[in-house]
């Protein structure tokens, strides 16, 4: 049984809040599809191929399940609050061309900008968490136990470069 829908669980302000968070969710993902699929099949990341699609799919899988709770909220994404944290990725991004002649920075590069998509993943699932648990909101901790805990997973390019540079020692990076 699916729990209800933000727009039953509270005030106004707390569904306000909650699609806001889950926009920045929405968007960090989007971005990361987008990105890897222009680097996908080219000459610069050919080593990378395999992990690229590997996560690549699971983005993609993780953003529909993404859709299917808006579908649920009866709401489309938006990322018009999204601008900062647009600009913030694609600086990140933008880094990783820059040192696509250095295969080591490069990599440390693809390393930083996943950890930004993740942050902001994580920190608005926390927080979504946490105010769910401040107002002993169960449906929306239900709900988000069940539609979007899925989605916190590292990517497997991040632990490809991460195995890469770990040389069997403890890793100087790590979530």
């Amino acid at each position: 049984m699916v729990p209800p829908y933000p727009a039953q669980w509270a005030s106004d302000k707390l569904t306000v809040f909650f699609t806001e968070h889950l926009n920045r969710i929405y968007c960090a993902k989007a971005h990361l599809a987008e990105r890897l699929l222009e680097i996908a099949d080219t000459d610069s990341f050919k080593d990378l191929d395999t992990p690229i699609k590997e996560t690549l799919g699971e983005t993609e899988k993780q953003i529909a399940r993404i859709d299917g709770v808006y579908a649920q909220l009866q709401k489309r994404y938006s990322f018009e609050n999204c601008s900062g944290l647009i600009s913030l990725l694609e600086d990140e991004f933008t880094a990783i061309h820059q040192h696509n002649d250095d295969e080591v920075l490069r990599d440390m590069c693809i390393l930083s900008y996943l950890e930004y998509v993740s942050g902001v993943e994580k920190n608005s699932m926390q927080v979504l968490q946490l105010t769910a648990i401040e107002k002993n909101n169960e449906p929306m901790i239900r709900f988000l136990d069940e539609h979007l805990n899925n989605s916190k997973t590292r990517h497997k390019l991040y632990d490809f470069l991460l195995a890469k540079y770990d040389n069997n020692r403890q890793a100087a990076i790590s979530l």
